[in-house]
């Protein structure tokens, strides 16, 4: 009985060493991927802004005035015929319960614009333009390093910060912007502010640019 008992405790150790060589395997191997991505020597991020401007009088919000019914999510919101925002989300009747502002749309408006729905089944809706400045600029990844988006703020004259990520964001759509790749970012500031610089911090890494 004592001899297969310990054959028996000999077996059940040499299982459990088995398993512990393959969990040090597979932890190297992790620590050795991450070891290669926050490697030190890694060069320090190089952006570069391609453009930047300020609206004074930009579209920083759309106001739901009436909820109307028959409304699907995305459908466009118009000033005229240009698309300047859409419908986000509606409840169970088609009423509308969130609407965005569009970044392609939205400029330096010279009087506050009558916005329309364009809907197939949506009717009675009725939305409004808030107006304020909106930052728009274009920021190119100069470098080899991969910047994470999350990692980045933003300031406006030094005073109004904001994380990257808590801005609108077109392009790229993801978290990362990679070597060669150009975002371009809009800032609904809100307020009626001329703000005269943009920066952004990533790092030890900062880029400032004048705003037209």
């Amino acid at each position: 009985m004592s001899a297969s008992t310990g054959i028996g405790g000999l077996v059940v150790g040499m299982a459990m060493l088995a398993v512990f060589v393959i969990f040090v395997g597979t932890l190297d191997a992790r620590l050795a991927t991450h070891l290669d991505v926050t490697e030190p020597g890694e060069p320090p991020p190089q952006m570069s802004f391609v453009d930047a401007n300020v609206d004074t009088n930009g579209l920083v919000d759309i106001s739901i005035t009436t909820n109307g019914s028959g409304y699907v999510a995305g459908d466009q919101i118009l000033d005229g015929t240009t698309v300047v925002g859409s419908v986000t989300e509606v409840d169970a009747s088609g009423g509308l319960v969130a609407v965005s502002v569009a970044m392609e749309g939205n400029r330096d408006f010279t009087s506050t614009p009558t916005l329309t729905i364009s809907s197939v089944g949506g009717s009675t809706g009725a939305v409004s333009a808030v107006l304020g400045s909106v930052v728009h600029a274009n920021v190119t990844n100069l470098g080899s390093t991969v910047v994470a988006l999350d990692d980045v703020w933003a300031f406006l004259d030094g005073e109004n910060v904001e994380r990257v990520p808590d801005l609108t964001v077109a392009e790229p759509i993801g978290n990362n912007l990679y070597s060669g790749e150009t975002m371009w970012l809009m800032w609904l500031e809100g307020s009626t502010t001329a703000w005269e610089r943009l920066a952004l911090s990533v790092g030890e890494t900062t880029v400032v640019t004048e705003l037209v």
